[in-house]
């Protein structure tokens, strides 16, 4: 099997930034990859090792060494830091291929809503990519949400830690969007206003703040799939950085 080498970029792709309201903005990057089928030929031939991981995600993940991602990371670095204000050094990196595979039914009670990544550590910042590597553009890009009832998701979240069960009383005491059959969020609700939507596009980057409440934009989960060749395949890559002062 062969190992991954360096995923090259498309050194001509243009960078627009759109902005979300008073939320921040994203980075929309077309045409990313100058070679995208690479990485999915590289995905196809490990199709054994992806597996669901502990944390919350609605499907299987392979994580991605430092080493084939460095051009990415050297973008992100010299083109993307001073579009958001953060420094070049001192940036961390993860990456992994995934999957987004979870029947509605099967989401956890917090999977049913967009969601926050974890907390900085420190005086950094948190921000993320999803580069789309499949072609059917019905599976869906994602969605940029603002919560109307943060102090609830809070309570809910340490609920859910403690006890899922709990959880879901409280939200569905609270909230009639638990009252409804499990499903992604794709709309505005009585929880989180829909900001904006970056439809999916195959080779399409799309880079945020992950301070941003965010979601896939799954209406369609019928086409979901663990088959690499039709699924909901992406590369996602979160960066915890440190801010420009001033």
């Amino acid at each position: 099997m062969d190992e991954l080498q360096t995923i090259r970029i498309n050194r001509n792709a243009q960078v627009e930034i759109r902005q979300l309201s008073d939320s921040g903005s994203v980075a929309i990057i077309d045409d990313f990859l100058s070679a995208p089928d690479e990485l999915r030929s590289y995905a196809s031939q490990r199709s054994k090792d992806f597996a669901m991981p502990q944390k919350s995600y609605p499907g299987i993940v392979l994580g991605i060494d430092e080493q084939p991602m460095a051009e990415i990371y050297r973008f992100i670095r010299f083109k993307l830091a001073p579009e958001f204000s953060f420094l070049r050094g001192g940036a961390r990196f993860s990456s992994m291929l995934s999957m987004t595979t979870l029947r509605p039914d099967e989401l956890s009670n917090l999977q049913r809503l967009c969601h926050t990544d974890p907390p900085a550590a420190g005086n950094r910042r948190n921000f993320a990519f999803v580069l789309y590597l499949f072609e059917d553009e019905q599976l869906g890009g994602t969605g940029f949400y603002r919560w109307k009832e943060k102090p609830a998701i809070i309570k809910a979240t340490a609920l859910e830690k403690e006890d899922p069960d709990k959880a879901l009383e409280f939200l569905e005491k609270n909230f009639p969007t638990y009252q409804k059959p499990p499903c992604y969020i794709t709309e505005s609700n009585e929880i989180a206003e829909r900001i904006d939507v970056v439809s999916a596009r195959s080779n399409r980057l799309v880079f945020y703040s992950g301070d941003i409440p965010h979601s896939a934009q799954i209406s369609s989960p019928e086409l979901l799939t663990d088959d690499l060749g039709k699924g909901r395949l992406t590369l996602n890559c979160f960066a915890s950085v440190r801010p420009k002062s001033g």
